[in-house]
């Protein structure tokens, strides 16, 4: 607490003064009564009145004194600052799953605070793969709005993000060295950044000097596709597939960690008001010197005194009607501490339901539940900076936060087993497709041996029998050893479901059970064509069948488990044969071959028109406004496409 007028508080020397002279008055009137009405001597009841209006005497010299206490930056702290604002420009920036986009959504937020900022130079910076100053500190907001307006991501060479880029501009440039405590940086971005050193940018917001607020815009979990800049109504994709962005809110809560003048603000998908949220900052980060005494605001103490000191005056005369007066008195001195704790307790509610509903999916689902358990605890550090101090706030964010780091190592694991199921997968693929090939080729050699005129004579039919035995054992136990993978997987899928439906009598259905039912049938097909190639009761047409049927279910099987393996569909598509099912007849002619034909066959371009009518061309009647406005557009289209060539060699140029 401190008084900013501690002088007042030499007038508090004149009480004893006025306590020796009230007391003297106040006995001389009562003898005087006495003797003229025989009245009863009243001077402890008066003496007791002179108490009152002494203390009310002591109480407005102590308001003259100005008490305060509880320091902060109120709304005449944002004035005088320097506000320096990056935004980012990437090309991410255009997902619209906030709307309109994510980089409007920002453009409206400093619109609508521009009017709020007047007297404060503000310096725009956009950045995306690098950073450019738009506008230097400034005192001329309509300046700032017009480059705001026209802030798009054709403005930059390279689409993606680097927020290191931004911020060390921001040093470089525009925050100055001698204005430390007087000056803050606001980012607006998604945080999908694949450029920069986020251990060293953290370190450079640590040392820059300023506070930093940084506002996340755009969904967590779900994300947008991104348009192409290049087409109308297309999307950019990665490796022949669209591209999603979220929000990294993991990369910029690591930027903050750390730091006491780094605040990170999950705007995600809502509308948010960026001057509540820059004042909360500046609130949070008391660490950090401010501007200036004059833009740090105190709870006043006077009002209080002086409403104490009207109650010990008036006591005495209206003792009737002192509750009346109390309750007025404190209605319009009192701050506004119950909408402080009405904001505060639905901050708290909203986050002990959120906390509540991630509980059922926690053990199911721990992905959607680690995304609630997030918005949980931002609502209880919301209500943290409304009641700083709040031993309850601080309750809640402990125990989220840590049910949130056990979630996250849940889902690390479980992310680690899905990639190593994912490369067992492949595995039993790229070895079944191996057997398959063999198996082929031993039913092409049947059915040859069995074509061939004149007929195969008995010892070479023997002896390729001999042989063929050895390959279909060899072949049947790699097949077996391959269903046995398969279902270690199908059992690690069923677990998985009824951990998440609940156990069940029978086991959940799998999309593997179709290819262990084929490899099955393999199996057995295999062990029928073994049998018929014995020595003793070699039986070619009824080995030829079964070698045909195990290769066709091979081929099923490898088709199924190709479409479950991520990115191997196509290849397990291009195991499949056209072969249709074929009995065995001595005077059948020979089928078209059954090898493989995957070469593309090229197509011939059709030829074009070289030449053009020449015909007289009318005279241009063009407004100098059009030739502006299409000038403009061309000059957007150009950039776009340097953008485009510049960006080709980013691998994630978004």
């Amino acid at each position: 607490m401190i008084l900013k007028a501690p002088e007042m508080l030499l007038l508090l020397l004149i009480l004893p003064v006025l306590w020796k002279l009230a007391v003297r008055a106040v006995r001389l009137q009562s003898e005087s009564a006495g003797k003229l009405r025989g009245e009863k001597d009243f001077s402890n009841i008066r003496e007791t009145r002179i108490v009152l209006q002494l203390g009310a005497f002591a109480a407005l010299i102590l308001a003259l004194a100005q008490p305060a206490w509880n320091p902060h930056p109120g709304p005449a702290g944002v004035r005088g600052r320097d506000l320096v604002i990056a935004l980012d420009i990437s090309r991410s920036m255009l997902a619209a799953d906030v709307f309109p986009t994510r980089l409007d959504a920002a453009k409206i937020a400093l619109f609508e605070s521009l009017d709020h900022l007047r007297g404060q130079q503000i310096g725009l910076i956009t950045f995306a793969g690098a950073a450019s100053v738009r506008v230097p500190l400034t005192l001329d907001h309509n300046f700032v709005r017009y480059m705001l307006e026209h802030a798009s991501p054709s403005d930059a060479d390279v689409g993606s993000t680097s927020l290191q880029a931004a911020i060390e501009k921001a040093i470089d440039v525009v925050l100055k060295e001698s204005e430390k405590g007087r000056q803050d940086l606001i980012i607006f971005t998604d945080g999908e950044d694949y450029l920069s050193n986020i251990e060293k940018t953290a370190q450079e917001l640590r040392g820059c000097g300023a506070r930093v607020l940084i506002i996340g815009i755009g969904d967590p979990v779900a994300g947008a596709r991104i348009p192409d800049l290049a087409k109308t109504n297309g999307w950019m994709q990665y490796e022949g597939t669209d591209v999603v962005t979220r929000l990294d809110e993991e990369k910029l809560t690591q930027l903050a960690a750390g730091s006491p003048n780094v605040t990170y603000f999950p705007a995600r998908t809502r509308p948010f008001d960026m001057i509540s949220s820059y004042r909360r900052m500046l609130t949070d980060t008391t660490g950090i010197p401010a501007a200036d005494s004059g833009s740090i605001a105190y709870t006043e103490g006077y009002p209080f005194l002086i409403a104490f000191a009207l109650l010990l005056w008036f006591f005495p005369l209206y003792r009737r009607i002192l509750p009346i007066l109390t309750l007025l008195m404190l209605a319009g001195c009192s701050p506004s501490a119950r909408s402080l704790e009405k904001e505060f307790s639905q901050h708290i509610g909203k986050g002990r339901a959120f906390w509540l509903e991630a509980q059922t999916p926690i053990e199911t689902d721990p992905r959607t539940a680690l995304a609630v358990l997030l918005s949980a605890r931002e609502e209880f550090l919301r209500a943290a900076l409304i009641l700083p101090g709040s031993g309850q706030a601080a309750q809640q964010i402990a125990g989220v936060s840590a049910q949130i780091n056990t979630v996250k190592q849940t889902v690390k694991a479980q992310e680690t087993a899905e990639e190593n199921l994912q490369e067992k997968l492949k595995a039993v693929i790229e070895e079944l497709k191996v057997l398959t090939r063999r198996e082929s080729a031993l039913s092409q050699q049947s059915q040859q041996l069995l074509k061939k005129h004149p007929p195969a004579a008995p010892e070479e039919k023997g002896i390729a029998a001999a042989s063929g035995l050895t390959e279909q054992t060899d072949i049947g136990t790699g097949t077996g050893k391959v269903l046995d993978v398969v279902k270690e997987i199908q059992g690690i899928i069923q677990k998985m479901l009824a951990a998440a439906y609940g156990d069940r009598e029978m086991p959940p259905p799998t999309e593997f059970d179709q290819a262990a039912d084929k490899l099955k049938a393999a199996e057995e097909s295999q062990q029928a064509a073994a049998a018929t190639l014995a020595p003793d009761v070699t039986d070619w047409p009824q080995a030829n069948s079964s070698l045909l049927t195990a290769t066709r279910r091979m081929q099923e099987a490898l088709a199924l488990l190709a479409d479950q393996s991520k990115g191997n569909s196509s290849d397990g598509k291009s195991q499949e044969s056209d072969q249709s099912d074929w009995d065995f007849d001595e005077n059948a002619e020979q089928n078209e071959s059954s090898q493989d034909s995957n070469l593309s066959i090229p197509m011939n371009s059709a030829n074009f028109q070289t030449s053009l009518d020449s015909r007289s061309l009318p005279t241009p009647n063009y407004t100098a406004e059009e030739i502006l406005q299409e000038e403009s557009a061309n000059t957007e289209q150009r950039a776009r496409q340097k953008s485009s060539r510049a960006g080709a060699n980013v691998e994630k140029n978004w």
